[in-house]
């Protein structure tokens, strides 16, 4: 599926948790400023439009603490044996670590 974005999404290992929706990791795939997709190797009950806390857990190498997003469900797929959802950030409680983490996305994929 090709996509045109006005922002970049960038490719994280992160791992992410939906507090009282999904308290297991599931992998934050993709990150920008405007939205996000996450996969899972269950399903996680979801509905389309209802926007959801999304704990982001970053990788350790990029020495940010876990911070949350506020994400409304956008789509919703099952792709062969993975559980996918896109969100669109619609808030950002902890902005400092949020802007903190795109930016360092962004300078790693600069880097590559």
């Amino acid at each position: 599926m090709s996509e045109q974005r006005k922002h970049i999404r960038y490719r994280t290992i992160a791992r992410v948790r939906l507090p009282g929706v999904f308290e297991e990791d599931a992998l934050l795939k993709d990150l920008n400023v405007t939205g996000c997709k996450i996969e899972a190797t269950v399903c996680i009950e979801l509905t389309e439009g209802v926007v959801y806390a999304i704990e982001v857990l970053p990788e350790a190498i990029s020495k940010i603490s876990k911070f949350e997003v506020h994400g409304e469900a956008r789509w919703i797929r099952t792709n062969g044996d993975s559980y996918e959802a896109g969100f669109m950030i619609t808030a950002s409680p902890a902005k400092k670590e949020f802007q903190r983490y795109v930016d360092y996305l962004a300078w790693r994929s600069s880097a590559v």
